[in-house]
Formats: C-alpha cells, structure tokens, sequence
C-alpha cells in the first residue's frame, strides 16, 4: 500500500529533490566530456571567464552605485532625495545580490564540470600531497551524488551523506 501511494505522490522528498537535480547533473557531465580535449591552460581560463561573465552581469548595478555616491557628495541635493539616493543603494543592493546568486546558478554546470576535469587530471599526472605528514596520492574524481552534495551546499542547504560517499570532495 505504502509503494502504491509513493508511486501516486512521486515519492519521499528527498527523492523529488534529488530527482529535481538530475537535469544538472546531466548537463555538467555533458560539459565535462567536451572538456577533455582542451588544455591546461585553456580550462585554467575558465576561471578567469567566469569571473568576468559575472562581472558583466552587476556591472548595471555598480555604475548606478557610483552615480548614486556621486550625487550624494553633491551640495545641491536635499534631504528627500538623499533620503531617496540612500533607499535606491540598498534596493540596487539586493538588486545586484539576487544577480550574482542568478548568474552562480547559470554557471554552476560549467564551473562544476571545470572542477571534475580538473580532479580528472590530478589522477592522471599522479601527484602526491603532503596531508598531516603522510604522503596522499589524489585518487578523486566527483561522482554524480557528490556533485549532488555540491549543488546542495551551492544552494545554501546542508545534505546528509553516509560514511565514505566524499563528503570532503563535495565541499571542493
């Protein structure tokens, strides 16, 4: 009776979750696999395009910032509309906050897909790291339920995960 009626309500709400995250697990595995054949340098880039699509995004917002300021150092204006000038700064505020969590969003398939290839590659030149005295070959490459966990914590939620699914690397 209890499978009858998951089946009806789509399941626990961990699962819907889940369920809901696996489009963008596809598509950073999609992004992933055509990463392959770029070079070390060309996906170090990726960062720096990152950055500056982000900053092309709130640009608006910090020249309307700065015309703001400039008009609040203005001797001219009065106090309604330094009244206004200050209320305007903190919408824009918001206005450029809710951006940058949009554009994250957006680039959230790219830039996880940039940090898989990048732990790909780690495995391949077989580098060894010095962790608390002992010498840790990197073995890590994120698999779909770590990328989960990412996604999860990029959303600003806590994920449950059981002993030995890589919780560390989730946090990477």
């Amino acid at each position: 009776m209890l499978s009858i009626l998951k089946k009806i309500f789509g399941g626990t709400k961990h699962e819907k979750d889940v369920q809901a995250l696996r489009p963008v697990i596809t598509q950073i595995n999609e992004e992933y696999a055509q990463l392959h054949s770029l070079t070390d340098e060309q996906l170090r880039a990726k960062t720096d395009e990152f950055k500056a699509y982000i900053q092309s995004k709130i640009e608006v917002y910090k020249q309307e910032l700065e015309d703001l300021r400039t008009k609040l150092n203005d001797s001219n204006t009065d106090h309604e509309e330094h009244q206004y000038i200050h209320d305007r700064i903190k919408e824009i505020g918001k206005e450029e906050f809710a951006s940058i969590q949009d554009t994250l969003d957006e680039l959230l398939p790219s830039a996880f897909a940039v940090v898989k290839e990048t732990c790909r590659r780690l495995t391949e030149r077989k580098h060894t790291y010095d962790v608390v005295g002992q010498s840790v070959l990197w073995e890590m490459v994120p698999y779909d339920v770590q990328l989960i966990g990412g996604i999860v914590l990029h959303q600003g939620k806590i994920s449950e995960m059981a002993t030995g699914e890589g919780k560390t690397l989730v946090a990477v």
